[in-house]
Formats: structure tokens, sequence, C-alpha cells
């Protein structure tokens, strides 16, 4: 499930976060058709998320500018809400951008994605071009504001 991967500093990385198989590998083939130089890790929790985060990390925070998250909200265990709540209150990851999807038509819980610092907060079931635009965009963010030369 966790595919290897090479890091560089004028790519980043997008680390999938989902518990179903099935939603991680459509959104994997829309980021794929999206055509951006993007590698993609998979994660089937938050707790993995995290804990790849920590171990990745370490004591530098040069490492979490490359990277983009995407995150699905309802998982067993540390839904998405909360990880997105540990990844922004965490000093060094605070900046990676970070795209929420949830199962949701409910106002309350859309506000409280973008309130909690999620750059984009959509509704499943994910929209194959709506995905693939959202991606775009959230990758022309990540080259504008966190690339690292």
């Amino acid at each position: 499930m966790n595919k290897n991967f090479t890091q560089h500093p004028l790519q980043p990385t997008v680390l999938l976060v989902d518990d179903d198989d099935e939603d991680r590998m459509l959104m994997r083939i829309a980021l794929e058709s999206a055509e951006l130089p993007m590698p993609i890790r998979e994660f089937d929790s938050g707790e993995a998320l995290l804990a790849f985060l920590k171990q990745e990390t370490g004591l530098s925070a040069f490492e979490s500018v490359s990277w983009i998250v995407i995150l699905d909200k309802y998982m067993p265990g540390i839904n998405g809400f909360e990880t997105l709540r540990q990844l922004k209150a965490h000093p060094f990851w605070q900046r990676i951008p970070v795209v929420l999807f949830v199962n949701t038509q409910n106002q309350d819980e859309m506000e409280l994605c973008v309130d909690l610092g999620a750059m984009a907060c959509m509704n499943k079931p994910l929209h194959f071009e709506d995905t693939k635009e959202l991606m775009r965009m959230v990758y022309q963010y990540w080259q504008n504001n966190l690339a690292v030369s």
C-alpha cells in the first residue's frame, strides 16, 4: 500500500489518506490523470500519516514543504478533522496544504474544515474533473508559495 517515492524540493509528494481502498484508487487515478509531477504515497489512516510525518521531519521543517495532504474525514481511529488539527498544531507541518474530503452536505462541517486550516474541503462522491482541477489549483498554490529552490 505505501508506495516508494523520490522526494525532490521542486516536486511535492501527495500524501493520500483514506481507509477505503476503492476511494484511494479513484483518487490516485484522478491525480495521475491530472498529469502533474507529483508522486503519490498512500496511507490507510490518520495515525499512519502522522507516524510517517514524525519519522520524516525529525527536527527539520524543510521536508514538510514538499508535501500536499489529501485527507478523508471519515476514518476509524483518528478521523480527518482530528488529523487536520494535529497537522496544523505542529510547527513543522502547519504549512502543508491539506484538502479534506467529506461525505456530507452539512455546512457547519464544511466551515469547520476551513476553520481548522484546510486549503479546501470537497464533498464525496468525487467528480473526476473537479478533483483534477482542484489538484491543479493546489499544485499551483504549492509552486507559488511553498516550492523550495
